[in-house]
């Protein structure tokens, strides 16, 4: 249950690589299971424990009261924060279309 559950963990980096990573130097905007970490392997198979998992693990990282030296940490949260969220309405509008079936 142990090594299947490490394949399962978030694993967040410091902060400031964190930031980068979230919120791009060159613009890009990163897809919101790329913003939690979740796929790979396990792509779609994710449920809401994951995603609030991973937000919670993300959030300790990036909340900006812990980074004030970060220029960027209050929108790599925001986007954390729309990334979670956005997962969230997924699943919801997944389930709906599964009981219309």
């Amino acid at each position: 249950v142990a090594e299947a559950h490490k394949e399962q963990k978030i694993l967040v980096g410091l902060p400031s690589d964190e930031v980068v990573r979230i919120c791009p130097e060159d613009g890009r905007v990163l897809g919101a299971g790329a913003v939690l970490r979740l796929g790979g392997a396990h792509l779609g198979g994710y449920g809401e424990s994951d995603i609030a998992y991973a937000y919670r693990q993300l959030s300790r990282a990036l909340h900006p009261d812990k980074n004030p030296d970060l220029d960027k940490a209050p929108a790599a949260f925001h986007r954390l924060s729309e990334a979670s969220e956005e997962l969230r309405q997924g699943l919801d509008a997944q389930r709906a279309a599964l009981q219309q079936l």
